[in-house]
């Protein structure tokens, strides 16, 4: 049964009925949504064009500064100075674009603020590098969060707003797991980055109270999520890279399975829904595919729920690409021979398809009408 669509008069009448809308709040209201309703928002094809195009801009921009001798990539000064004039730049630029009318000349002006913000972090953070040595312990890092955090509160970019945060998760995941910088086996320090980025993308993208400004840093927090899911997901050797012995990936799909049930508590209105028949069944379901060993299926699932709640059309893609890729990669990754492999295949076919037909004959597939 598909809900019916809400218009902002019957919206503001209703909140206005329940006590829910000051009378001295009316106006406000309704000037923010005619202000929302007159922003541009392409969609998602043009954006991520425009990210690609952005993209190319940097880096012909950036050898057209190398091959014309413009800026030396030996000398880390020489790029510390660059990076920081076109840092200045972007956030220049960045600041003006909220002043410019809608049209052609805003996107121009956008694209302009993005590249020149890109460039700028690009050369600052190999100047400083280079300044300090590349084998320098933990400076790629700190150069990479002190860009972010100098960029963040100006940058106009959504994308950038969620690269860049993702950049110093992925810089933190190299010091573990590439340099060991923090000695031993690296799995405790794999664990609590993963507590930290599952608890991030929960504070952030589940509690309604906190500012739409940090929200792409949710989305990086879940992306540094799905990246270590992912080396833990490549197979029983992941980390043997790293460690010269698998990752133990038992404490992180705790987390995981923990996270999940959480989010399904979230989603249907509170942990005390779960006790209902179908979300005990789905929760039991969670336990099991954390029993299983499975954490990409069980974070491509927290992705899905995720997207649907929030009614975010990019994370419900993301989950939909990312199950069967999972799933793939879960039965590849078993220690059995293709014909045991065959079998447990059909047999999780078979035990879905049972599944389907217990939610469809107890009408648990069907919204209660309000």
């Amino acid at each position: 049964m598909t809900r019916p669509s809400i218009e902002a008069e019957t919206l503001m009448a209703a909140w206005r009925a329940s006590g829910t809308l000051p009378p001295d709040a009316h106006a406000a209201v309704v000037e923010a949504v005619r202000a929302a309703a007159a922003e541009e928002h392409p969609p998602l094809h043009l954006k991520i064009l425009s990210a690609v195009g952005t993209l190319l801009a940097t880096l012909f921009f950036l050898a057209f500064l190398v091959v014309a001798d413009i800026i030396s990539l030996n000398s880390g000064s020489n790029l510390l100075g660059w990076g920081l004039a076109f840092l200045a730049a972007g956030v220049g630029l960045s600041f003006a674009l909220p002043r410019t009318p809608q049209g052609i000349g805003r996107d121009i002006l956008a694209q302009t603020a993005f590249t020149a913000t890109a460039l700028g972090k690009v050369m600052s953070v190999f100047g400083i590098v280079s300044l300090a040595g590349a084998s320098t312990p933990w400076v790629p890092t700190a150069a990479i969060l002190a860009v972010t955090i100098a960029t963040y509160p100006v940058s106009a970019s959504s994308l950038d707003r969620v690269l860049s945060p993702y950049a110093v998760a992925a810089s933190v995941l190299l010091e573990i797991l590439g340099r060991r910088t923090l000695g031993g086996d690296p799995t405790l320090a794999l664990t609590a980055m993963f507590t930290i980025a599952t608890a991030c993308a929960g504070l952030i993208l589940l509690v309604h109270r906190v500012p739409l400004a940090l929200r792409p840093i949710g989305i990086a927090a879940l992306a540094t999520m799905g990246t270590i899911v992912g080396i833990l997901a490549a197979g029983r050797d992941a980390g043997l890279w790293a460690n010269q012995r698998p990752l133990d990936s038992r404490f992180i799909e705790v987390v995981l399975t923990v996270s999940l049930v959480g989010t399904i508590a979230w989603a249907a209105g509170g942990i005390d829904k779960l006790v209902r028949p179908p979300l005990a069944a789905a929760t039991a379901g969670v336990v099991l595919l954390g029993l299983a060993g499975a954490p990409g299926i069980s974070f491509a699932l927290l992705v899905l729920i995720v997207g649907h709640a929030l009614h975010d059309v990019p994370l419900r893609v993301v989950g939909v690409l990312a199950l069967p890729v999972f799933l793939v990669l879960w039965y590849y990754g078993r220690d059995m021979t293709f014909l045991e492999k065959s079998a447990a295949l059909v047999g999780s076919g078979v035990l879905l398809l049972i599944g389907q037909a217990v939610i469809a004959g107890a009408s648990w597939d069907r919204e209660e009408a309000p």
